[in-house]
């Protein structure tokens, strides 16, 4: 059953990331790609249990024993296969899907605003703490440390899925109810949250959300769609998969901590394959059903990786090893399947991108991101990670970023894949790769769409055959690289009358992890995708486009493509899609409301970039000048500033001081600042920001109040005080 986890939080959070921000921050706060505060899951799920074993210690032995196997069941058993029936995900700001998806309907001229680093300032400020001598009273040197921290009255939402019985899932809500604080320096006033744990139904008859917080946060509890194929059961057909990345994903490559860039099919395969053991109820696996060895043992239906794409679902594959940039360029590039004819250039080779391997020759990059986790030692009263010798350690993971689209085939007669289609639903979700049921490996499946496979075939006088994942090839029973091989499988595809011209092949291992038997697989050598062999026809041969070789191919192994370069030169066009830039916020009609989500945002945005561009602006100003005031003078000053609610107040205050001709120039200088602070561009592009979704009447428009304007002149007023003195002080 679905829920959501709301946390409000009742005073600054600092859910570390265990990093820094440079000299400024010392303990910074876990926030992604776009700048906006999360909460990690494997946090989460720690506080969770933490209080859930705390909670037990309330009863009396008999009832104690229960309840620890309920949390065994809820969270996992340290050491077991079994991960526990809870899947939580990352808790992200209120309404985060919605802001993430209008950054992309932000007119070009309000980037500036929407940058990481300006959004997650909206959300957050820096504290500041020292340690204290205890003899002096004083400051210890060197003791003072910046933390950023998540604003309190700032909600937090957690997607929650947990199968388990009536009484373990009210055993959970009340843990959830006890769970108070959380975080970095919980017990120092930091921290303080308020949770639930919400239904559908429970949210629905809560006035606090409001109408806004149901419908954004209830993507989970959108039906799931059923496609389907109206073809004939003996036609082969290809359901084409639009998977997008709602979590980070962790992939792992062969024994390493670093992900793959993309998502191998035997990670699709073994989450469709155990949404099936879940539904059908297998638990022996010594009598598995015909049908499920058909749909995912035999090799009948076949599940390729799945790699980059877009919300197009072009077509994206590793890049070949032939292709190379020019050294210190970024956007020259040559195909080394030809002669490089160019003198005077270096060329270095390309790794770890994807390419369309069309006349359209888009290149992408899978955004990648580096996480730091911890596990506390198994005494509660150490607060920390420790060696691992004493229960606790410090490690971390590279992993595809979240909010990415991969395109996956699954590939098999029609009456094979009609069998698979209550498995692959429109909405549904997969869970894969590591950590898959706490933070990492949520996929959301976005589009299926059954495609009949064509038979259809072209004559090739010059082509290569490209790698579009790894290969596995026997000889004799073993694993075998033999180039030779290779070439006799492709001969065996086009006809033996072909001539190898050239060849970039590279080598790797690939292993993998049997969920059913629970044990690994055999360990093997493999040619890697990439790889390309450039072929001469001695006659014109007939080959279709796309075939599969070797072992495993029902795993997402032994793709090769054929291409056509008969016409093709070594000079390569490879560009990145470019996307349309608005002009303004609500140019794009069909998107005002999602384009509201993001607007509050911006709007704080802009306001702070007031501030910071007041502090140019002093500078600018104070640097132009040969004015000086001596310390005590500009003390005078700032008093009367603090003093004063208005700028008309400020120079009214100014005017008791004893004229004098320096004086009397900071007069004439500072009595410029309102002006001058309607000149900064952070406060035109805030005056000219249009409310969401209306026209461009004046009264539309954002315009700063009365007020704020006040503040925002005051405090340029003040810097350019503190710039006079900075500049005396020189």
């Amino acid at each position: 059953m679905k829920y959501k986890l709301q946390i409000q939080l009742k005073s600054d959070l600092c859910a570390s990331s265990g990093d820094s921000f440079g000299s400024l921050i010392d303990n910074d706060v876990c926030y992604d790609k776009y700048g906006f505060p999360y909460i990690p899951a494997k946090r989460l799920k720690g506080i969770l249990r933490e209080e859930a074993e705390e909670y037990c210690e309330w009863f009396d032995e008999p009832k104690k024993e229960v309840l620890k196997q309920y949390i065994n069941d809820i969270f996992g058993e340290e050491g077991k296969k079994d991960s526990g029936k809870l899947k939580i995900d990352n808790a992200y700001i209120r309404l985060y899907q919605e802001k993430i998806e209008s950054l992309e309907n932000v007119p070009q001229k309000y980037k500036k605003y929407l940058i990481p680093q300006k959004i997650l300032q909206v959300y957050t400020y820096t504290r500041f703490q020292t340690a204290i001598n205890a003899e002096t009273g004083t400051s210890k040197n060197d003791s003072l440390r910046t933390t950023r921290v998540v604003k309190r009255d700032n909600t937090f939402i957690a997607d929650v899925d947990i199968n388990a019985s009536e009484e373990k899932i009210k055993f959970l809500k009340n843990v959830v109810k006890l769970t108070s604080h959380m975080g970095l320096n919980r017990t120092r006033g930091y921290g303080e949250i308020q949770c639930k744990l919400l239904s559908l139904e429970e949210m629905q008859k809560d006035p606090g959300l409001g109408t806004d917080y149901i419908l954004s946060n209830l993507v989970d509890e959108v039906e799931t769609k059923q496609i389907e194929i109206n073809m004939n059961d003996d036609t082969e057909a290809t359901l084409k998969i639009l998977l997008k990345a709602e979590s980070e994903l962790m992939l792992s490559k062969q024994n390493a901590e670093d992900s793959e860039n993309y998502i191998p099919g035997s990670n699709i395969l073994g989450s469709i394959a155990k949404k099936y053991i879940e539904a059908n109820n297998i638990n022996d696996f010594e009598k598995i059903p015909n049908e499920f060895i058909e749909l995912f043992l035999n090799g009948s239906v076949k599940y390729s990786n799945a790699y980059i794409t877009d919300e197009s679902k072009k077509e994206f594959y590793p890049i070949p090893f032939s292709y190379a940039k020019v050294k210190n360029t970024s956007d020259q590039f040559y195909n080394k399947m030809f002669n490089v004819d160019e003198e005077g250039i270096q060329l270095s080779s390309i790794t770890g991108k994807f390419v369309t391997l069309d006349d359209d020759n888009y290149i992408k990059d899978v955004e990648m991101s580096e996480n730091y986790h911890h596990q506390r030692a198994k005494d509660n009263k150490i607060g920390r990670a420790l060696q691992i010798e004493d229960g606790g350690s410090l490690y971390q993971y590279n992993v595809i970023g979240a909010n990415q689209y991969f395109l996956a085939n699954i590939t098999g007669k029609v009456k094979a894949l009609k069998k698979l289609l209550p498995y692959v639903k429109e909405n549904d979700v997969l869970r894969v790769g590591k950590s898959k049921n706490t933070e990492y490996g949520k996929l959301r499946i976005i589009n299926v769409v059954p495609e009949q496979v064509t038979k259809d075939q072209k004559e090739y006088k010059k082509f290569a055959v490209i790698l579009t994942s790894d290969v596995v090839l026997l000889d004799n029973g073993k694993a075998t690289t033999n180039k030779e091989k290779l070439i006799e499988k492709i001969k065996n595809i086009v006809g033996q009358d072909i001539e190898l011209e050239r060849a970039f092949i590279n080598y790797t291992k690939v292993s993998g992890y049997n969920i059913i038997w629970n044990l690994p697989k055999e360990q093997m050598e493999a040619f890697k995708a990439g790889s390309v062999l450039v072929f001469n026809a001695i006659n014109s041969v007939t080959a279709k486009e796309n075939y599969t070789i070797g072992q495993r191919s029902a795993e997402g192994y032994g793709n090769i493509k054929i291409i056509d370069i008969a016409n093709k030169t070594a000079k390569l066009d490879l560009k990145e899609e470019s996307k349309k830039q608005l002009n303004d916020i609500n140019d794009n009609s069909n998107k005002k409301i999602e384009v509201g989500f993001i607007y509050s945002t911006l709007k704080e945005s802009i306001k702070n970039s007031i501030l910071d561009e007041t502090v140019g602006k002093a500078l600018e100003n104070i640097e132009k000048t040969n004015y000086s005031l001596n310390n005590s003078t500009i003390g005078r000053l700032m008093l009367m500033l603090e003093q004063s609610k208005t700028v008309v107040e400020f120079f009214e205050n100014f005017g008791a001081i004893k004229n004098s001709e320096k004086l009397e120039k900071v007069k004439r200088l500072l009595n410029n600042t309102p002006k001058e602070f309607q000149e900064l561009q952070a406060v035109k592009d805030l005056n000219n920001l249009r409310k969401p979704g209306t026209n461009d009447d004046s009264e539309n428009k954002v315009n700063l109040s009365a007020e704020e304007v006040e503040k925002y002149t005051l405090e340029y007023i003040k810097q350019c005080l503190i710039q006079i003195k900075l500049k005396g002080e020189k």
